[in-house]
C-alpha cells in the first residue's frame, strides 16, 4: 500500500547543505546557507558566525574550506551582498527540479509520494525533493514549522549506511520508532532511529530538535517508505506522519 503525502510541509525557510564528494573522509552534511523570504520575496544569504557554528555541530568554516567548499555557484561567495542575494534567487533553485510541463513530471512527484493534484508551492517542492542532483553535493533541508498540527514527510534516515553494515537490515514498511537521544555526545538534540529495537540511524540534524518537540506533543507515526542503493551505499527513507496529540476522554 502507497502512503500519500497529506499535508506537506510549508517551509518558511530551507537551509542549503553541501557534503563533500565521496573521496574526503568527512561525510558531514554542512549548512551553508538560508533560503526564505524578505517582505514577501525570496532572499538567499550564506550562513555565518555563531549561526554557522550552531548548525554545524561546532565546526568552523575554515573546516568546510578545508573540504572542498566554494560556494554555491549560482551566488558568488567572494561577492555577497549586504542583506543576501535578493535577484532570481528561486529561479536557480527550481532549476534543480525537473519542469511541471515535463511528461514524466508526474512520475518524479509520485517518487517522493506526492499526488500530481496536490499543490505545491514552490518553497514546498523544493522541500519534499530537497532539490537533490547526481551532480554535486548540494541539497535542501526543511527544518520544518515546530507549530504545525498535521505534517506528512519523507526523510532520508542519516547514517544508514553505517548501522546497516552491522546488519541492522530493514524492508520496506517495517514501523520505525524515533527518540530523543541526549545522552548522544556528538549531538545532544540527536533523535535515533530504530527498528525491531535496533538503531538504524538518526533524524537529520537539521530537523532533530522540531522532531524532539513534536514527540512531546504530536501523535508521531514512522516507517519505513523505501529502500535503495548500491549494496556498499544503501539508503534508507523513512515517512513520518504527524497529527495533533489524542486527548483523553475524562470518565
Amino acid at each position: 500500500m502507497v502512503n500519500w503525502i497529506e499535508y506537506p510541509s510549508e517551509p518558511r525557510e530551507l537551509i542549503l547543505v553541501w557534503q563533500a564528494p565521496p573521496s574526503v573522509p568527512d561525510r558531514l552534511r554542512w549548512a551553508v546557507g538560508r533560503l526564505g523570504k524578505v517582505g514577501g520575496e525570496p532572499m538567499f544569504d550564506y550562513l555565518n558566525g555563531e549561526d554557522f557554528a550552531d548548525l554545524n555541530l561546532g565546526r568552523s568554516p575554515e573546516c568546510l574550506r578545508l573540504a572542498g567548499y566554494s560556494g554555491y555557484p549560482a551566488f558568488d561567495l567572494k561577492k555577497r551582498p549586504d542583506g543576501g542575494f535578493r535577484e532570481h534567487v528561486l529561479e536557480a533553485f527550481l532549476r534543480r527540479v525537473p519542469l511541471a510541463t515535463r511528461s514524466d513530471f508526474s512520475r518524479y512527484l509520485e517518487h517522493y509520494r506526492i499526488q500530481q493534484t496536490t499543490k505545491l508551492s514552490p518553497l514546498a517542492l523544493l522541500a519534499v525533493t530537497e532539490a537533490r542532483l547526481p551532480s554535486d553535493g548540494f541539497s535542501l533541508v526543511d527544518p520544518l514549522d515546530p507549530s504545525a498540527n498535521c505534517v506528512d514527510l519523507i526523510f532520508e534516515v542519516a547514517g544508514f549506511r553505517y548501522y546497516s553494515a552491522k546488519d541492522e537490515r530493514v524492508a520496506e514498511g517495517d514501523m520505525l520508532e524515533l527518540e530523543a537521544e541526549c545522552a548522544n555526545l556528538r549531538d545532544a538534540r540527536a533523535v535515533k532511529v530504530t527498528a525491531n529495537g535496533h538503531v538504524i540511524g538518526h533524524v537529520n540534524r537539521l530537523q532533530a530538535e522540531t522532531l524532539r518537540g513534536w514527540l512531546t506533543c504530536r501523535q508521531v507515526s514512522c516507517w519505513i517508505a523505501r529502500v535503495n542503493g548500491r549494496a556498499e551505499t544503501p539508503r534508507a527513507y523513512a515517512f513520518l506522519q504527524v497529527r495533533p496529540a489524542k486527548r483523553s476522554i475524562a470518565a
